[in-house]
């Protein structure tokens, strides 16, 4: 019920910030537009998780990172086939939860032959580094995109930067653009009120990214049966064979 008067309250005020007018000029927010903002998180929570898929910025060293899979916001869990950057990615898949990231890196294949029994595909896990690992970032920024509770409204009006930024169509649904502070913008969905894109830059303004909402709904998560886990911590010779990448 909670999220159906949300799409209700959200319908109601895209009638009177859109009008008729076809060219829009950004604006600040309205007190109803923030009220939306300060759910849209949420929303995603009661929803459970997502489809998801994310294009970003390498690193300093240029190229295009890409992730796509399925997040268990409930569970703060994650899967993704991992593809591009900067050199050639020796990370193919990535499941991850909030203490552990799990890899299956075929560029291991000769180093850790030994350590595992039978034909079953060897992931190293290891704990998240969000300092040094470009990858490990993108994850969070993932995980980030839901809140157990609500924002609070009157401080998204007064964050620098928010604003109503325009109206658009994406992937054939009728969108509104509303960015809170000065570097997350988020595409939300006329009809419904879900986020169907969120666009979010670092405090530089060098790395953006863009996530990528393809489909809502619970998601389940964990590692498939045919793996062997090897720990990173007791292993650390592995180390040794691994680029910081992506």
């Amino acid at each position: 019920m909670k999220l159906k008067a949300l799409a209700c309250l959200f319908v109601s005020i895209l009638a009177v910030s859109c009008g008729e007018e076809k060219t829009q000029v950004e604006r600040p927010l309205s007190s109803s537009e923030a009220a939306v903002l300060a759910e849209v998180l949420w929303q995603n929570y009661e929803l459970g998780g997502a489809q998801f898929r994310l294009s970003a910025k390498a690193g300093f060293e240029g190229g295009t990172i890409t992730l796509e899979g399925v997040i268990d916001w409930s569970q703060h869990q994650g899967h993704a086939l991992v593809s591009g950057g900067a050199q050639p990615n020796p990370v193919e898949e990535v499941w991850w939860e909030d203490t552990a990231v799990a890899e299956w890196r075929p560029d291991l294949a000769d180093e850790i032959d030994g350590m595992i029994t039978g034909e079953r595909r060897p992931v190293v896990v290891r704990d998240p580094d969000l300092e040094n690992r470009r990858l490990d970032q993108l994850l969070a920024v993932v995980t980030g995109l839901a809140s157990e509770t609500p924002e609070n409204a009157q401080l998204i009006l007064q964050a620098e930067g928010s604003a109503f930024i325009r109206t658009d169509v994406l992937r054939e649904q009728p969108v509104v653009l509303l960015r809170y502070g000065q570097r997350s913008i988020y595409w939300i969905n006329e009809k419904s009120g879900e986020m169907m894109r969120f666009e979010g830059v670092n405090t530089t303004g060098q790395f953006p990214v863009i996530v990528d909402i393809l489909e809502n709904g619970p998601q389940a998560v964990g590692l498939p049966v045919d793996v062997d886990v090897i720990d990173l911590a007791s292993n650390s010779e592995l180390l040794n064979f691994m680029p910081t990448s992506p």
